[in-house]
């Protein structure tokens, strides 16, 4: 009886390991994936600014494109983005200014605020197969906000909303 119970120990013991290592390894990586979407953004335009909005009664937390590199570069060759996050791009003077999604790996919604913090025109569920097309250019804005495809929708944003934008 004893041969018969200790390769059976032995084997549930190995598969407990096996186990514990799989559990481990995903445990690691959903830990990585969550640190990469909440650490400050960097790229060769150097480390963006943290910032908050505030559309209603939500919060997102944005990376701020203020110069012409980071306005350039924005979220190029981000792997992926948190739901409550997004990007920023602020302009010295209100213009038309439009967007594309060129090296982009997930779709956003994008909206243009006008120099009042008003949002002024939605594009919504932008694929990334759609470049070199260009979206936005009929909105007179001064700040451009880019979010998760389908924000708009689940949170109810509008033509007209009022945004609060501070950094941090």
């Amino acid at each position: 009886m004893r041969k018969k119970i200790l390769p059976t120990i032995i084997l549930l013991l190995i598969l407990f390991v096996i186990f514990f290592d799989i559990y481990i390894k995903f445990f690691n990586e959903e830990k990585q994936i969550t640190n990469e979407t909440a650490k400050a953004y960097e790229t060769t335009c150097g480390i963006y600014k943290q910032g908050e909005v505030q559309i209603g009664d939500k919060n997102i937390s944005v990376d701020i494109a203020d110069d012409d590199c980071k306005r350039d570069f924005g979220l190029s060759g981000k792997i992926s983005m948190g739901e409550d996050t997004g990007m920023i791009f602020t302009f010295k003077k209100t213009g038309n200014y439009g967007f594309w999604m060129k090296d982009m790996n997930f779709p956003l919604d994008i909206l243009w605020i006008g120099d009042d913090f008003k949002v002024v025109g939605i594009e919504k569920d932008i694929s990334t197969s759609t470049y070199p097309e260009s979206f936005g250019e009929k909105y007179f804005a001064r700040y451009v906000l880019e979010i998760s495809a389908k924000y708009c929708d689940k949170n109810n944003i509008k033509v007209g909303n009022k945004i609060i934008f501070s950094e941090k």
